[in-house]
């Protein structure tokens, strides 16, 4: 193979990823700070835990929580220990403080020497298996101060599809009846 071709399958390769990525970022959730989370009902964080799942309207246990569709948590501030007693998040009204976006990578790890069997098992074997996107909303009340944040995610199998952020009508209903998300 020459170098000719080599740069122009490298060329390739980046226009390509650079198109993806300018044309996806409209798909993160139009969640602000100044949104108001209205938890609706008791949410017990079970013992050892710090943390209590929810998809499509229930309450959920991580283990059993279908990743390749929109899931949320609410998060506690420290971990509960196990002789503790159990923590209820009570019903009540929380001001989103500031709004991160999750993107975590998960792939292999490998050295490689630059060639076009490079480019060519890299963009094959490499890329990412799958791809967490979420949003982590920090919540304040002077109620509750112990309750950190809502966090929302989904899992992207498709490694080329970037910013496959929740909407907001995803994250709406996964918490169903539990939690509510008024946007200013």
């Amino acid at each position: 193979m020459n170098i000719r071709t080599f740069l122009a399958v490298t060329g390739i390769v980046i226009i390509s990823g650079c198109a993806t990525t300018s044309e996806n970022k409209s798909k993160r959730p139009s969640v602000s700070p100044a949104s108001i989370v209205q938890i609706k009902q008791d949410l017990e964080i079970p013992n050892g835990k710090s943390r209590v799942y929810m998809q499509d309207g229930v309450l959920n246990t991580l283990r059993n929580i279908n990743k390749r569709s929109a899931y949320c948590s609410v998060l506690m501030q420290k971990q509960q220990a196990d002789n503790e007693p159990k923590r209820i998040v009570s019903p009540g009204q929380f001001t989103v403080t500031k709004v991160i976006e999750i993107n975590d990578y998960l792939q292999s790890r490998r050295t490689y020497v630059a060639s076009l069997g490079w480019i060519l098992e890299l963009a094959n074997k490499t890329r990412p298996r799958h791809i967490n996107f979420g949003v982590e909303m920090l919540l304040q009340s002077t109620d509750q101060p112990g309750v950190r944040s809502l966090i929302c995610e989904k899992r992207s199998e498709n490694s080329f599809s970037l910013y496959e952020y929740p909407t907001l009508e995803q994250i709406r209903n996964t918490l169903g009846n539990l939690i509510e998300i008024k946007t200013p």
